[in-house]
């Protein structure tokens, strides 16, 4: 399987991840707007044996949202990175900083109902209020 690479906007976190992606969605949630400082964040989910640091992993820092969730930024740049699920250990990639064009796109909206009120979802793709079911 290719493998694509990834970085912060200062580069001195690079990252390397299977094009492999479990699931690749656009997330209109409160907190992945703050965390991102976008109307939707769009992530890439892979396994953690799919996913390792090239470089600049000491540059990485990590806020704990919650008990399930773990985000991480590089502390010099601000860039937003991934956040980590510690339940199924996957990490979702933010997909703005793949330096490679992954195979697919992003095939769903979730958290719609508390989307920012200025988007307006104009695509065809399938939306959730919420989360899915299985994550």
């Amino acid at each position: 399987m290719e493998n694509l690479t990834g970085s912060c906007l200062c580069g001195k976190v690079q990252i390397e991840v299977s094009n492999n992606f479990e699931y690749m969605g656009n997330c209109h949630c409160s907190e992945c707007r703050k965390f991102t400082g976008s109307d939707y964040s769009s992530v890439g989910g892979v396994k953690p044996e799919h996913f390792c640091f090239k470089a600049g992993e000491e540059f990485v820092s990590i806020y704990q949202k919650s008990e399930e969730t773990a985000l991480a930024f590089c502390r010099v740049c601000g860039s937003s990175l991934f956040s980590k699920k510690h339940k199924t250990g996957m990490y979702n990639i933010r997909l703005g900083i793949l330096d490679d064009v992954p195979t697919h796109k992003p095939s769903f909206h979730i958290f719609t109902a508390s989307k920012a009120p200025w988007n307006d979802i104009t695509d065809n793709l399938t939306q959730f209020e919420k989360a899915p079911i299985k994550q």
